[in-house]
């Protein structure tokens, strides 16, 4: 079950369930082990089912869609997060280190962060220019110092560097960019008003019913909310990396949980930005592909309608000087009938028909001749010797009306 749950990309647990809702057994808890011992335990029964929806099985695992570069980088980065948990585990966590010497790309963001006075409600926000974007509560001040000069060695390593873009933080590869910020989680909490609140509040309350007794309306407090909010906001100091991009199903928030603190998740963060950077490398060239076949595809239409047009004007002088052709052939065979008597004279009306007959017949030899096909063949370039529109892949496919 392991294995095979590796190989589609799941949870041995994910492809368990798989197993279950289509009713396919699976070998019971110490089965395998009973094999290597040298027994044979029995094997649960393959049945057939009368319900045909269950023949098909569909597994999806989380790097199925992805494109094979990515998936293959994300195994990699698998099978080093689990020798890497696996150290991690056999070594107890140790005190988290004063750092002295940030890396240069976030330096500025760790003396704001030391030196800066939190606001009125203990937080602190680096989200000037040239800062990380960097907003926590002062507790977690030093943590988040410690997260990000370790963030960008690591991202050194691999051959990013991070920017701090102000309100976020950033690394670039090439043509592609992704952000990501830290935050620290806020919990919106029922306040809780202090005793000497609490007094005040009463004595108000006092007064303003003794001044209702007197009717002494002039000195009556009309609101009756009490004068602390319902509702505060609490910093948990609980630390949050968000990467702020479409990851196409891979992971792109990392937080502080029971025991694992993001500080611990640095390289597992590195690796999950250079899959979300190498998935939308993939992407973006997948996509400028796409245009370009579409330009292709444009450019052929276009010389399709092109060889379209020339055609048409090929034939439009084809079939005039067919017209005219068939109009001569006509002539001479009307001519070919008229009695021998006919003269070509002009002294009466039928010889000087003939005559002019005669002309039309010549003009008519003139524009179909051997000069007039050699004058219509060399027109406009319609058959030159070096076809500009000639598509080596044909005639394109005729477009569906999206503009493919």
């Amino acid at each position: 079950m392991t294995a095979l749950a590796q190989e589609f990309g799941i949870s041995d647990r994910g492809l368990a369930k798989v197993c279950s809702r289509h009713r396919i057994p699976v070998p019971p808890r110490g089965y395998w082990a009973k094999v290597a011992a040298g027994e044979q335990p029995k094997v649960p029964p393959f049945l057939d089912l009368r319900d045909r929806s269950l023949d098909r099985v569909s597994i999806r695992g989380a790097t199925s869609a992805l494109p094979d570069s990515v998936a293959e980088l994300a195994r990699k980065r698998k099978t080093e997060r689990q020798a890497r948990a696996a150290t991690i585990k056999a070594t107890p966590e140790s005190p988290m280190p004063l750092m002295e010497n940030p890396h240069a790309s976030v330096a500025k963001t760790v003396k704001f962060l030391r030196t800066r006075k939190p606001d009125k409600e203990g937080v602190l926000s680096a989200t000037a220019p040239g800062l990380c974007g960097v907003v926590v509560g002062a507790a977690s001040a030093e943590r988040a110092c410690f997260f990000l000069d370790a963030l960008a060695r690591t991202l050194d390593e691999v051959g990013l560097s991070l920017t701090a873009d102000g309100e976020k933080m950033s690394v670039q590869n090439g043509a592609d960019k992704i952000s990501f910020t830290l935050l620290e989680r806020t919990r919106r909490l029922k306040y809780v008003p202090t005793p000497e609140e609490i007094a005040r509040e009463d004595k108000r309350k006092e007064k303003r019913a003794r001044s209702l007794r007197r009717n002494d309306w002039a000195s009556i407090s009309f609101g009756s909310s009490p004068p602390w909010p319902e509702y505060v906001t609490a910093w948990t100091g609980e630390l949050v990396f968000s990467i702020d991009a479409w990851a196409d199903g891979l992971r792109k928030t990392w937080g502080d949980g029971k025991t694992q603190r993001v500080e611990r998740m640095v390289p597992e963060i590195v690796a999950g930005i250079e899959l979300i950077l190498e998935t939308i490398r993939v992407r973006r060239e997948e996509r400028e592909e796409r245009e370009r076949q579409w330009k292709i595809l444009q450019h052929r239409r276009q010389l399709a309608q092109a060889r379209l047009k020339r055609e048409e004007t090929r034939l439009s002088h084809l079939r005039q000087i067919i017209d005219l052709r068939r109009e001569a052939r006509e002539i001479r065979e009307w001519i070919s009938g008229l009695p021998q008597e006919a003269s070509l004279s002009v002294d009466s009306d039928l010889g000087r028909m003939l005559q002019w007959v005669e002309a039309r017949l010549a003009e008519l030899d003139r524009q179909t001749g051997l000069d007039a096909a050699k004058s219509f063949a060399g027109e406009g370039d319609l058959f030159p010797a070096v076809d500009e529109l000639e598509d080596p892949l044909g005639d394109p496919p005729v477009s569906s009306g999206w503009g493919y």
